[in-house]
């Protein structure tokens, strides 16, 4: 049993150990440039090894976006669990994360809009993960947005993740300290324009909607 057990540990950890290297070459190289050569050999892991736990670089491809989405929405849980009962400050502070992160060493964009770049064939694992995960995005920022009571929660939801996707593109281009710095400044005016609206009187509405009536 100890030596069954040890064997287990033994899989696991060269597992973990080719996800902790393609992790870093797929990121920060691109996921066609590097092969598996390459991962074995940054990984220590043989290729024997690497195949007996990824038959082909696809199906390590795939299990990289997963371990990626993994963290993501660790990282995710873990800054809106901080302000649990306000969510506009959940919102807000998704966003400032963000901004931090945007501003880190070595960091080269979203890895699923990079895969997104690289695969546009449809039918490969690797769009359609990127693709599954943008998705995923958008209905967790809908949800917050009703959450805080935005008047329309799903157009400040495709703002926000037409926001998110611009400036997680325009870092690796101008940096963290061009059009990014912009990113909690507009996201704070768009949730203050829904929240302001969804706010009005019902007099103010109903008076807003007889003017454009009659301009009409």
């Amino acid at each position: 049993m100890e030596r069954q057990n040890e064997m287990t540990a033994s899989r696991s950890s060269a597992r973990q150990r080719l996800l902790e290297t393609v992790g870093d070459l797929f990121y920060h190289k691109g996921i066609r440039s590097v092969g598996v050569d390459t991962i074995a050999e940054q990984s220590g892991v043989g290729k024997p090894t690497l195949y007996r736990h990824f038959s082909t670089k696809d199906e390590l491809i795939a299990a990289y976006l997963e371990e990626e989405e993994r963290l993501h929405w660790t990282w995710f849980e873990e800054v809106i669990a901080e302000h649990k009962g306000s969510p506009k400050l959940q919102l807000l502070a998704v966003f400032d994360a963000m901004a931090q992160r945007l501003a880190q060493p070595g960091y080269r964009g979203c890895a699923f809009l990079n895969a997104l770049a690289e695969f546009s064939e449809a039918d490969h694992p690797a769009h359609r993960q990127a693709i599954e995960y943008q998705r995923a995005l958008r209905l967790r920022l809908y949800q917050l947005s009703q959450q805080i009571g935005a008047r329309d929660p799903e157009a400040l939801a495709d703002q926000l993740l037409v926001v998110i996707n611009g400036v997680l593109a325009s870092v690796p281009i101008f940096g963290s300290a061009g059009p990014a710095a912009q990113l909690t400044t507009i996201v704070t005016h768009l949730i203050d324009l829904q929240l302001e609206r969804s706010q009005e009187p019902n007099h103010l509405k109903a008076t807003g909607l007889c003017e454009q009536v009659l301009l009409d």
